[in-house]
């Protein structure tokens, strides 16, 4: 038997040596294709095992506090701003006891304490008799605009000579009381678990070492007196203020007569009249006209700078008096913003977009001034004060818990082990304040540059401050109580390297915690920034739209699921060409060699027999591919200085084999349905070569050659119409995406970079199709031999013949573009949901390339139809 298909091969040497070539294009290809491949794909994975890495891998939430941008697989900036608690001890512990968990770090938002900051003699008051007004004005600057935070007023007499009633709605008090500039300053306390935050990001390693500042140890317990109902905690320091606005103090000396006996009682009178009852943040004075007699800014930083050194200084004090212990009252905490879907303004820029309105505040269980902080925020305020059931006369009927602060030492967040590459940046809000850049205007209109936003310290505004005050989570406990704990942040053993062994670890880890405790955990490693837009809107009014990088949940396993899809489509693509090939070359061979095949089962063969001979010289193809391909791996090992990859010759000859392997399978199948008396015919019978279509021109007479062997000339299409698809898609990315494969779902990040090596294997792929269309047209030549005779007997020229064999390959590439360009189109609407018909280029290349591959086939079957002797071919016939 190898003597008969060597023998074959010699008598048929030309199309022996074409095949030849089209083995060694495919071998080279698979060769070449399998090492840029693997190169790339290693490239990719080194990328994303940067993204792969973060500062923890699932996040724990209580139930309920899935916010809604999360069904687009995006979590806000500042994600675990808002949550006031929610998981219980008992809870965490559970999670703590899991044999896969390596560090469980909580969290526990406590609220803002408000405290209170004196500049000595800072106001300077005239000492003549009337009455006064002081305005104490906390503006802060929020990216837009500068806004008022807050507001207190107060009306001052001076000079009085008579008997002021108690229900006046003004103090009394010497100036001396009034001469201290007082500003009140919201501070966030947050609690951690300073041994698991230490291995988490490396807490205790950011202490400063001055003024005996030292960490957390056990010694550090929180204390409670229940005689006065102080909390004392101990607490870390960030000394560092973010905060932007000043307070502003004006001293107006009303417009009302104030300086006889007389004139004070009429105006006592009056205001009595129109106000009975006392109101000394709400005075009917508020409506009388002033005159400004002085005004003092203090910027916000130095309020709380002042404030936090005042606690600085105080580091590992033992206080002899109580009464000098810093601290103040817990009074309440917000809730996170509240986002509503919104459409892009530039859908190219920004795929999602969100919109958040400012609203009215309203606090429940509330004793103090509701002008402590703003008429309207972005978020909800919420008093952590509780109902005292019958409060005694003269009681308060709401309490607040009092915290004493033993400091212990100061941190700086920026020492912290959290990376700050912008790849896998997962938000720590105990650690870095939130920010975000004006990208566009009130008008929609780009603003450029872009201007920089940061955080203004309003507890209910756009972007919030980290807090500066960091205590113990068993602090957080007799505070708050056994639910104290806002989220957890987890590190899982074994979840290192990015593969889908990781993922279903941290899948797996997931579904136990949910199933276990009933919270909510949401994988955040391999999640990457992804920039939103988002409009902000106040009182009805747009100020403008702000960028921020949105946490995109699972982008690096997509990414390198995406990625392994794009190279395996490569490979796909690659190996469909080479398979229609091969299969062309077995349908052209099996219809040049069915007489032979009939003259030897006539002869007695068996189809065994014959079947023998398509497997053998399908084994000795993919033989020769195989070693091609050995040549090939050899040279990339050299000029690479690495050890001969062995995997990718495995797999190569694998493909080889399949490939060949299923040529000589349809050739079997075709040698099934030969029978002996088929060695008196000739030619290709088939019912499909009578195509009814009139002969009225050389394209009538290509089409009707073309349809008449549908089957062959469908191989050609297929040949060509697929590498022309993938072309077509990578165009389309290089030029309308800027050489950059994404998708909606995988954010802005590089999935697949469409680089040299994939359009040199569309370039194997081509030369392929091209080998393809060529040989199955070299048969139709042959088949048509007689035909073409009696065309130049009756006067066509060499050039006629010609041309119409060219028309046909033009035709052939012609529909291929068809085919190609459609498949690609469905491809980029499936993917990117558009259809790009405006890139009237992308389609005109996408439908001549695969004309010029047709023509380019056709060249040597129409020089040999070119050849044909009319004389010899009509008297052969005969």
């Amino acid at each position: 038997m190898l003597r008969f298909v060597l023998n074959h091969w010699r008598r048929q040497r030309f199309k022996f040596i074409l095949t030849l070539v089209g083995a060694l294009i495919i071998s080279a290809g698979l060769s070449l294709m399998f090492n840029l491949t693997d190169s790339s794909q290693g490239t990719v994975e080194q990328t994303l095992q940067k993204k792969w890495s973060s500062a923890y891998d699932i996040v724990v939430r209580p139930k309920g506090s899935q916010m809604t941008t999360e069904s687009n697989n995006l979590l806000e900036p500042n994600y675990l701003n808002g949550i006031n608690g929610g998981i219980s001890f008992k809870q965490y512990e559970a999670i703590k006891q899991m044999k896969e968990i390596d560090i469980a770090a909580p969290v526990a938002v406590m609220g803002y304490v408000n405290t209170t900051v004196n500049f000595k003699k800072k106001l300077k008051f005239p000492r003549t008799p009337g009455l006064y007004r002081i305005t104490t004005t906390n503006y802060i600057q929020n990216g837009f605009n500068k806004e008022r935070q807050s507001q207190v007023i107060l009306h001052v007499a001076q000079g009085s000579k008579i008997s002021i009633p108690s229900n006046v709605s003004f103090l009394t008090e010497p100036i001396d009381a009034f001469e201290d500039a007082v500003a009140s300053n919201s501070v966030l306390v947050v609690a951690i678990d300073p041994k698991e935050e230490a291995r988490l990001v490396g807490l205790d390693k950011s202490v400063n070492s001055k003024n005996k500042s030292r960490y957390f140890s056990t010694l550090d317990r929180y204390e409670y007196d229940k005689s006065t109902s102080k909390h004392t905690i101990p607490v870390l320091v960030n000394p560092n203020s973010y905060n932007q606005g000043n307070y502003t103090y004006k001293i107006e000396k009303l417009n009302a007569p104030f300086k006889t006996e007389q004139d004070q009682q009429k105006l006592v009178d009056e205001l009595i009249k129109k106000q009975p009852n006392r109101s000394l943040d709400r005075s009917v004075l508020n409506t009388y006209p002033a005159k400004i007699i002085e005004r003092v800014n203090i910027p916000t930083s130095k309020v709380e700078e002042t404030y936090l050194q005042t606690l600085i200084n105080n580091t590992n004090v033992t206080y002899s008096d109580p009464a000098e212990e810093d601290g103040g009252m817990l009074l309440y905490n917000t809730g996170p913003l509240r986002f509503k879907s919104e459409s892009s303004p530039y859908p190219s820029r920004w795929n999602t977009a969100y919109e958040v309105s400012s609203s009215p505040l309203d606090i429940k269980n509330w004793e103090y001034a509701k002008s402590i902080f703003p008429a309207k925020g972005y978020r909800d305020i919420n008093s952590v004060g509780k109902k005292v059931k019958n409060p005694k006369p003269g009681e308060v009927d709401v309490l607040f818990p009092y915290l004493a602060f033993n400091v212990v030492g100061l941190y700086d967040p920026n020492k912290i082990k959290v990376s700050k590459d912008p790849l896998n940046e997962l938000p720590m809000e105990t650690y870095r304040p939130s920010s975000a850049d004006l990208v566009l205007d009130a008008e929609g209109e780009p603003v450029n540059p872009a201007t920089s936003i940061d955080t203004s310290g309003n507890p209910v505004g756009l972007l919030t401050s980290s807090p500066n005050i960091l205590t113990t989570l068993d602090s957080a406990r007799g505070v708050m109580g056994e639910q104290a704990i806002s989220s957890i942040r987890l590190k899982v053993k074994g979840a290192t390297t990015v593969s889908e062994e990781s993922e279903q670890l941290l899948q797996d880890v997931k579904k136990q915690i949910e199933q276990e405790t009933g919270l909510m955990a949401t994988i955040t490693k391999g999640s990457s920034p992804q920039p939103v837009v988002t409009k902000v809107v106040d009182n009805g009014k747009t100020l403008g739209w702000i960028e921020q990088p949105w946490i995109h949940i699972g982008a690096a396993m997509t990414i390198f699921r995406e990625t392994s899809v794009g190279f395996s489509g490569v490979i796909f693509a690659m190996l469909a060409v080479a398979i229609v090939y091969v299969l062309a070359t077995s349908y052209v061979s099996m219809l040049a060699r069915r007489k032979e095949f009939a003259v030897l089962l006539a002869l007695g063969w068996r189809t065994k027999d014959l079947y023998r001979i398509v497997l053998i010289e399908a084994a000795l193809l993919a033989g020769f591919v195989s070693v091609i391909a050995l040549l090939v791996e050899s040279i990339f090992s050299y000029v690479r200085n690495e050890t001969m990859n062995g995997w990718s010759l495995l797999w190569i000859t694998l493909f080889s084999l399949v490939i060949y392997f299923a040529g000589a399978a349809w050739s079997a199948f075709t040698i099934r349905k030969i029978s002996p008396y088929e060695a008196i015919k000739t030619g290709e019978y088939a019912s499909s070569s009578h195509v009814k279509l009139g002969l009225r021109s050389t394209w009538t007479l290509a089409l009707k050659e073309i349809f008449g062997k549908w089957k062959r000339n469908a191989l050609s299409i297929l040949s060509i119409a697929l590498p022309t698809a993938l072309l077509t898609f990578f165009l389309f990315v290089t030029f309308h995406l800027q050489g950059v494969l994404y998708t909606s779902w995988l954010g802005q990040f590089v999935a697949l970079q469409v680089g040299p090596m994939h359009y040199v294997t569309m370039g194997v792929a081509i030369t392929i199709a091209i080998l393809t269309t060529g040989e199955i047209m070299w048969q139709n030549v042959t088949d048509r031999r007689a035909s073409l005779a009696i065309l130049k007997a009756v006067g066509w020229t060499n050039r006629s013949v010609r041309q119409l064999i060219v028309l046909e390959g033009m035709l052939i590439g012609f529909v291929a573009g068809i085919v190609g360009l459609s498949i690609s189109y469905i491809t980029i609407y499936v993917l990117y949901d558009l259809v790009p018909w405006d890139e009237p280029l992308l389609i005109g290349v996408s439908l001549l390339l695969p004309v010029l591959f047709g023509t380019i086939a056709s060249l040597l079957p129409a020089q040999i139809a070119a050849r044909v002797n009319p004389y010899q071919e009509l008297k052969d016939a005969g």
